[in-house]
């Protein structure tokens, strides 16, 4: 099968897991008083999604390096329609929960096998693919508000979203059964898993990958938090959910926007450059539109900072990859376990704190999170010399 054509079905397989994982948040006013909880709890669902990402972003790159990624990939999309299915069918928020939890479990399976089989296809323009991957997540997350926005406005059933969703994720289930094996890169280890973990351990020792895991927990736990308590902070602004909903849209647009210039970007700078530069524009956009009163000043100087602050993390990763790119599984894992445990922490933090000191608590979050995104950016810019990579 083309490259191309590949590039295009883990393409639409991101758009759908941006879609599945921004749903939820501008929803967020809406299941707080649909199921009767406080804000706090609806922060541990999402900790509790993120820790099912975190698990299986910890050992899916281990069990498909093992198994072969094709069948790892085909479990965690039976997982996802699974999870829809369930957040359809859902008439308590314990039973949403726990759905929202598989989807965190098929999501880690997904977006790790995901990367790993583009990046041993493209590995002469690596850095670029990937950034280009997560624009599709990107384009599934810049839907999801406007999706959200229709149906509130039309006064339809929230919940016919997860339905569709897990309808067009059968749809494209059917079409990954129909690679074969080689297509997906599905050749399997013949080392055991005492070995595998112990080449894992190994990466942990290697300072640029533990930089970049670092980088990718405050990328990550910042981006998610931000954009899922988003519509709850300009509720508390007197905008309404639908508004902020299409506020939300224009933010993930801009998002987008930057990946595709950080693309075009790494041609020209170095990953470790890109990052810092980009990380320092995004705290001065921020910090700024913290001290704007006015909604759509504040609103446009978020718009630059979601512009600056695109494609940090897929760098971050890329250049982890080329510390060993024969284990890209092993080490994706690795960089998605830091991502996600940054998710874990922050969504937790940002429900605790809007709940119990105030909403506009996901901004101090932020800024204090994208500071030391800063301090750690420009630490690998500075001391990373060479490319060296594990014995």
């Amino acid at each position: 099968m083309a490259r191309k054509k590949l590039f295009i079905f883990f393409f639409i397989q991101l758009f759908l897991l941006g879609l599945g994982g921004s749903i939820v948040g501008p929803l967020i006013p809406i299941l707080a008083d649909g199921f009767k909880v406080s804000l706090d709890t609806i922060g541990s669902t999402f900790s509790l999604n993120a820790f099912g990402l975190l698990l299986t972003s910890l050992l899916s790159g281990i069990l498909s390096e093992r198994f072969g990624k094709r069948n790892i990939f085909i479990l965690g999309s039976i997982l996802y329609t699974v999870s829809f299915l369930g957040l359809y069918l859902s008439d308590s928020f314990i039973y949403f929960t726990l759905s929202y939890i598989v989807f965190g479990m098929s999501w880690g399976m997904l977006a790790v096998n995901s990367v790993s089989i583009i990046s041993d296809i493209f590995h002469l323009n690596r850095s670029k693919i990937i950034i280009r991957l997560n624009m599709g997540f990107l384009f599934g997350a810049f839907l999801a508000p406007i999706l959200v926005s229709g149906i509130l406005f039309l006064n339809l059933n929230w919940k016919y979203l997860f339905l569709s969703l897990a309808i067009i994720n059968i749809l494209l289930f059917i079409t990954v059964l129909s690679f074969r094996l080689e297509d997906l890169h599905n050749k399997k280890s013949e080392e055991n898993f005492l070995s595998l973990f112990t080449t894992s351990r190994r990466f942990l020792s290697n300072s640029i990958i533990i930089l970049c895991g670092i980088i990718n927990f405050l990328h990550a736990g910042l981006g998610f938090s931000f954009g899922t308590w988003f519509t709850a902070y300009f509720k508390n602004l007197n905008v309404p959910v639908p508004t902020g909903s299409l506020i939300l849209s224009l933010y993930l647009l801009s998002f987008t926007i930057g990946m595709y210039i950080k693309s075009t970007l790494v041609a020209r700078f170095e990953d470790k450059k890109l990052m810092q530069y980009s990380s320092i524009l995004a705290f001065v956009f921020l910090f700024i539109s913290f001290f704007m009163d006015r909604v759509i000043f504040k609103i446009i100087f978020i718009m630059l900072f979601g512009l600056s602050f695109s494609g940090i993390a897929a760098a971050s990763l890329s250049m982890s990859i080329k510390q060993s790119p024969r284990h890209s599984g092993s080490i994706t894992s690795i960089i998605n376990s830091f991502s996600f445990t940054g998710v874990i922490i922050f969504q937790y933090t940002a429900g605790y704190l809007s709940e119990n000191v105030s909403i506009s608590s996901v901004i101090y979050i932020s800024l204090t999170a994208i500071f030391l995104l800063v301090v750690f950016t420009s630490i690998l810019s500075s001391y990373y010399k060479s490319e060296k990579k594990p014995g």
